[in-house]
């Protein structure tokens, strides 16, 4: 009989160099912490099995075990090794663990576990459950509140940089904050009125198609002052500044949600209840309240799906609704 070999084929050095090209950093980042923290999960709760291919009955205990709480000797392991806030996760949270440990099935060429009729059940069920318990959502920076974190702002380096990033992350259609983190200054393009600037990549196109958005009225006008305090003219558009005055080669989404925060915590807002994609859902929320369409609002934002950016639209246009005001009405 022919033993069986574990040498790699010749082609895959080629085949894991385009996927990794092929990825965003800090997706990378993201699915090697998540596929780390699934296979000390394994280790621990499957007795010992570390090995792919994994089965959806793995898949349905590591949710059940991350839907109501892990058992503590897991719970205590994974603390000390690996992670930081053991407990009861998201199911959005979840999600994600899935997606990472799908790809590594799939880079590895096996059938992902986590497709199968009663893992995609199981989840549905979860999502309904937690929903009903107790939606968490950061609330939605509209005009009203993006006024007062602006208001905040002086004039100083830190306080030109935080305005402009605030007024650009809203007015360009509420960006996530990496895609703010890597806008690049050869990207913007002066136009009269403001300015346009071509997103690279997002989320929803990682194929690098890029779009270009829009800088208008107030966010053109503090980032224009922020270019020329800065002096910056090329590379990262936003940057962290160092205490000398000095500027890194850029900025990371957590350093923008710090920001927000902190503009919140000035403006003496509840800082817990806002982060950067606060300024995605307000873009959104404001759109409904104006009376844009949710159309137009998501050709914006780049939402794909309805299912978010309507949510956020729904909640703004019903400021709008006179049955809101029957109290308030003559009779």
């Amino acid at each position: 009989m022919k033993k069986s070999s574990n040498k790699k084929p010749h082609w895959q050095k080629q085949y894991d160099a385009l996927v990794l090209a092929g990825t965003a950093k800090t997706t990378r980042r993201a699915y090697v912490r998540d596929t780390q923290y699934f296979l000390a999960w394994a280790k621990l709760a499957l007795k010992g099995k570390q090995t792919l291919p994994f089965n959806d009955e793995a898949i349905v205990i590591f949710i059940l075990q991350h839907l109501q709480g892990l058992p503590s000797k897991i719970e205590k392991a994974l603390t000390k090794n690996k992670r930081k806030r053991p407990g009861v996760l998201k199911t959005s949270t979840i999600k994600r663990y899935l997606s990472s440990v799908s790809i590594l099935h799939q880079e590895a060429g096996f059938e992902s576990p986590t497709t199968s009729q009663r893992v995609r059940l199981l989840m549905k069920r979860a999502r309904r459950a937690k929903a009903e318990a107790s939606p968490m959502r950061k609330a939605a920076i509209t005009i009203d509140i993006l006024k007062k974190l602006t208001s905040v702002c002086d004039n100083s380096l830190h306080g030109l940089r935080d305005k402009a990033l605030l007024l650009v992350g809203f007015a360009s259609g509420g960006r996530r904050r990496d895609e703010l983190a890597h806008l690049l200054i050869e990207d913007l393009t002066t136009i009269k009125g403001g300015y346009l600037i071509r997103l690279r990549k997002s989320k929803t196109d990682q194929t690098g198609r890029g779009e270009t958005l829009p800088i208008l009225g107030p966010a053109a006008t503090a980032l224009k002052k922020w270019l020329m305090k800065s002096g910056l003219r090329k590379g990262r558009l936003f940057r962290g500044i160092k205490s000398n005055g000095d500027f890194y080669d850029g900025i990371d989404g957590r350093t923008i949600n710090r920001i927000v925060k902190r503009c919140a915590t000035k403006a003496d807002l509840d800082a817990s209840k806002f982060g950067a994609h606060s300024l995605r859902a307000g873009f959104v929320t404001e759109s409904g309240r104006q009376g844009a369409s949710l159309r137009d609002a998501m050709q914006l934002s780049g939402h794909r799906t309805v299912e978010i950016a309507g949510l956020y639209h729904r909640e703004g246009e019903l400021l709008k609704n006179p049955t809101a005001r029957l109290l308030q009405m003559k009779s």
